[in-house]
């Protein structure tokens, strides 16, 4: 069975022209073969294969729990806070836990065959990349019809840098999958609603079960879905209307499941579940959709947000609205067009509901390319045509969306893919193998005042793990090293930390507690060994907190580290009453 519902029609030019798309993206995507394991990989690894000092949580229905990192029990937060797995201003009621069984089957069969072969992991994700890759070729033939606007969109999707991280990331291989039934469903229910004469389509449905068990990234399929009943659907508007229906059961079904097995996502800054948050969600979802539009259409990568200033969402919207201007025209005459920029936009929607990334336009990067292509062709042509000026700004736009969508694009596709080993090996991995800690007393207590990351603690135990190295039974994390800290020792069994930024970043740090969890001054946090108060506070993050040792700071049983160009160096505190400032680049963490 044909389920992408391809006519054969033999072998024209671009028949074989489309193999160069593939090949192509193929190409740019084999870098990806040495990103190895990066980040949530460690903890995939040590939960398969039993080796994990992480808490395995409740995860009904799931093979090895391996997405979900916190389950909202407030005893299990302060175990891990302890072990020093997260940090201490962990919310004690945190939750993300997503029910990806389909995608941890893969996992499984990459950490119980290959367990220490992460080229043949990648293999495998490649293999679901190029999977991708081709169906989405195809449904674009479907759509477009055998002309080179079924080209242009395979070349744009196959360039598309958003397929990066997704492609060269171990952990974010979920959205592949997922993306993967989302062709698929919008494919079959384009032949359901064009041939078929039945009152619904049950293939359809499944192929959507099936992406949603792979993840969500699969819900994007209900934006194009939707965007077709709106826009390419024939049918009489109550057609439209129940054409839908299956899948909103669909929909509604997985929700109530997901929801009684105990997964979601609460207390996070960075997942915003629009169903129990639903105002934080709307306040953050215009902001969070432009910076989007940005990266899908104008190739910024959403997540150079903090280096660039806050108008640019802005400049955006501004650029977004000349490219429909240019594109009014195709928009008028061509159903195609409004099916596929509709999908794109809605896609950024649910997608909005974490901290904008490249990774998170995968999805609607397929939307994107279909109308991208329909556009080039419409521009060569000479359907976009105007007078004057007019002219000219039309001209330039059409060729500055294929400079950056084809050229610049392609270039950033690579980077993109070996991102996470480029930011792993010089902001992680390298410091936590090099840690000596072999020389440490027994029983003795690692404290990293500025780690690099919130969760560098689970993080580094598990590189070390998987590295064959020792790993200490706890290690406490301090401050976030993105901070500029002042470290003062107050007397021997206590000192303080204060930084005018928060001691963590909010923004980009903020997984771990939301801004619908702020801390006030006087909140203290107990744990075995420390009482953590905080001792000022700026939109409610503490800018000053206090720590207090049940034993002496020159303890034996202490050793203070601190984080700098990518390793960890000892930490000499200074004297009592002094003070030290420390940074990430600080090569000393005492006074000269």
């Amino acid at each position: 069975m044909n389920i992408m519902g391809a006519n054969n029609t033999g072998q024209e030019p671009q028949s074989k022209t489309i193999w160069w798309a593939l090949v192509l993206g193929m190409l740019l995507a084999l870098p990806g073969l040495w990103v190895g394991l990066q980040l949530d990989d460690y903890f995939h690894w040590g939960l398969v294969t039993q080796r994990s000092q992480v808490l395995q949580t409740l995860s009904p229905a799931s093979p090895y729990g391996l997405f979900s990192f916190l389950d909202g029990d407030p005893a299990r937060v302060v175990d891990m806070m302890n072990l020093g797995l997260v940090p201490w201003w962990t919310y004690p009621q945190v939750e993300y836990a997503f029910w990806r069984p389909l995608t941890e089957l893969t996992h499984g069969l990459d950490y119980s065959l290959w367990p220490q072969t992460p080229m043949l992991m990648h293999l495998q994700s490649l293999i679901y990349f190029g999977i991708m890759l081709w169906l989405c070729f195809q449904l674009f033939k479907k759509i477009q019809g055998e002309s080179s606007a079924w080209l242009w969109a395979s070349f744009l999707f196959a360039l598309s840098y958003s397929h990066g991280v997704p492609a060269g990331w171990l952990a974010n291989r979920n959205s592949v999958l997922a993306v993967i039934f989302v062709i698929l469903t919008i494919a079959s229910h384009h032949r359901w609603r064009e041939y078929d004469q039945s009152a619904i389509s049950l293939r359809s449905c499944l192929l959507l079960v099936l992406g949603l068990l792979c993840g969500e990234m699969a819900v994007t399929a209900g934006a194009y879905l939707l965007s077709y009943a709106l826009f390419y659907d024939k049918g009489d508007w109550r057609s439209r209307f129940y054409s839908l229906v299956p899948y909103a059961v669909v929909g509604l079904a997985w929700l109530s499941i997901r929801a009684i097995l105990g997964y979601g996502a609460s207390g996070s800054g960075h997942y915003l579940d629009p169903l129990s948050t639903p105002i934080l969600f709307l306040e953050m979802l215009t902001q969070r959709v432009l910076v989007l539009v940005g990266g899908l259409f104008l190739v910024v990568p959403p997540e150079l947000g903090s280096a660039l200033p806050a108008y640019r969402i802005w400049v955006y919207l501004a650029l977004f609205l000349l490219v429909i201007w240019v594109a009014w025209p195709l928009l008028k005459s061509d159903r195609r067009a409004r099916f596929w920029l509709c999908g794109s936009l809605l896609c950024l929607i649910p997608v909005a509901s974490t901290v904008p990334h490249s990774r998170l336009l995968i999805a609607a990067s397929v939307g994107a390319a279909g109308f991208l292509g329909l556009l080039f062709v419409a521009w060569r042509n000479g359907k976009l045509r105007r007078s004057g000026l007019a002219g000219a700004a039309t001209g330039i736009v059409a060729v500055l969306l294929m400079v950056l969508n084809l050229g610049l694009s392609s270039l950033l596709l690579p980077l993109e893919i070996v991102s996470m080993r480029l930011m792993g090996d010089n902001f992680l991995n390298n410091g936590a193998v090099s840690w000596n800690l072999q020389d440490l007393p027994q029983g003795a207590t690692p404290i990293l005042i500025n780690p690099p990351l919130s969760s560098a603690g689970g993080y580094i135990n598990g590189i070390r793990l998987y590295e064959e190295l020792p790993v200490t039974a706890k290690t406490w994390l301090l401050a976030s090293g993105t901070r500029s800290l002042k470290v003062s020792v107050l007397n021997q069994h206590t000192l303080d930390i204060e930084s005018a930024e928060g001691l963590y970043d909010a923004q980009q740090e903020g997984v771990l507690r939301g801004p619908q969890a702020p801390f006030s001054v006087g909140d203290s946090v107990q744990l075995d060994g420390m009482i953590v108060t905080v001792m000022a506070v700026d939109e409610g993050v503490p800018t000053q907190a206090r720590f207090q040792f049940a034993k002496p700071l020159n303890s034996d049983l202490y050793r203070f580290a601190h984080w700098h160009g990518g390793s960890v160096a000892p930490c000499r505190l200074p004297a009592k009453g002094a003070a030290i400032e420390l940074k990430m680049n600080s090569e000393q963490c005492a006074m000269p």
